[in-house]
């Protein structure tokens, strides 16, 4: 019985090293019941981010520091459980693309409560001796941190046209917040743990779910920035393609397109983030490999 009980268990062992990362997202993504534990998670996360949004709305300032790093750590922790069922790659991917669809992002909070999530994630980080909680708490760290460094980017940005600030003080502003320099920093540090792909995934979702984000204007002028940008970025076909469809989604909305068209324009975003994700999801270094589907 033991042998039997042995013999099923190196099959599963080898089973889990046959399924690749790309297919265990699919299974979850296609089929949020495929696994009732991983979407519960997946479903108490969306709510942990709702719940600390609502909590910046109706809690006083002077009180946010007490009510925020319990709220922070319980999102990282929940994270920390869904890539101990998946692997470290596919929580995240899906953790993305649950954010596409919820529209519920660390993204749309304060700098100043971004902050407070900082000094958490720190203390989590230092705290937690299991290699995949320590992975995902630095992994959310320094995605913390290059939101920073686009929000500033995006705030200056907002003040390209503006005469109180001159395109020498705006460079000024880059080089003593040295945003550049930690920008790299941070995106480094995810693709040494996640590989190149999946970093430029997040990090882009992460930069386009920014409530702060700098838009182009929708005029027809700017219409050949748009085009001519994304291409720019020296991205691979897919990516630019997304990029490009993010610009234009911002366009129409400040525009003041149609709902119902804009809700069709995001949804094509959120079809081509997740084909990004899939694709992403093959160039997995070894350590953010997903586990067993079965």
């Amino acid at each position: 019985m033991a042998r039997g009980h042995s013999q099923y268990g190196d099959y599963c062992l080898r089973w889990a090293a046959m399924v690749s990362a790309k297919e265990v997202f699919l299974a979850h993504a296609n089929n949020p019941g495929f696994d009732p534990t991983v979407a519960e998670l997946r479903r108490s996360l969306t709510a942990a981010k709702q719940e600390a949004l609502a909590q910046v709305k109706a809690v006083a300032q002077d009180q946010l520091g007490q009510v925020m790093p319990g709220l922070y750590e319980r999102i990282v922790v929940t994270t920390i459980q869904i890539a101990a069922h998946v692997g470290l790659g596919v929580g995240l991917a899906l953790e993305a693309l649950d954010e596409v669809f919820s529209k519920t992002s660390l993204s749309l909070f304060s700098r100043e409560i971004r902050e407070m999530m900082t000094e958490t994630g720190v203390s989590l980080k230092r705290r937690h001796s299991n290699r995949i909680a320590k992975l995902v708490a630095e992994i959310e760290a320094q995605r913390l941190a290059w939101r920073h460094n686009h929000e500033f980017l995006s705030w200056l940005g907002f003040r390209r046209d503006d005469p109180r600030y001159t395109s020498q003080n705006r460079r000024e502003r880059l080089e003593a917040f040295k945003v550049q320099q930690r920008l790299l920093a941070s995106r480094d540090a995810v693709i040494t743990k996640l590989g190149v792909p999946l970093t430029t995934a997040l990090e882009g979702h992460d930069r386009f779910m920014l409530a702060n984000r700098w838009h182009l204007p929708p005029t027809a002028e700017h219409s050949v920035e748009r085009y001519v940008w994304p291409l720019l970025s020296l991205q691979s076909g897919p990516v630019t393609i997304l990029e490009y469809a993010r610009l234009e989604y911002d366009a129409f909305v400040d525009a003041g397109g149609p709902k119902d068209q804009a809700q069709a324009l995001f949804e094509k975003i959120a079809a081509a983030f997740k084909t990004q994700l899939i694709a992403a999801l093959e160039h997995l270094p070894e350590d953010a490999q997903a586990g067993v589907i079965v």
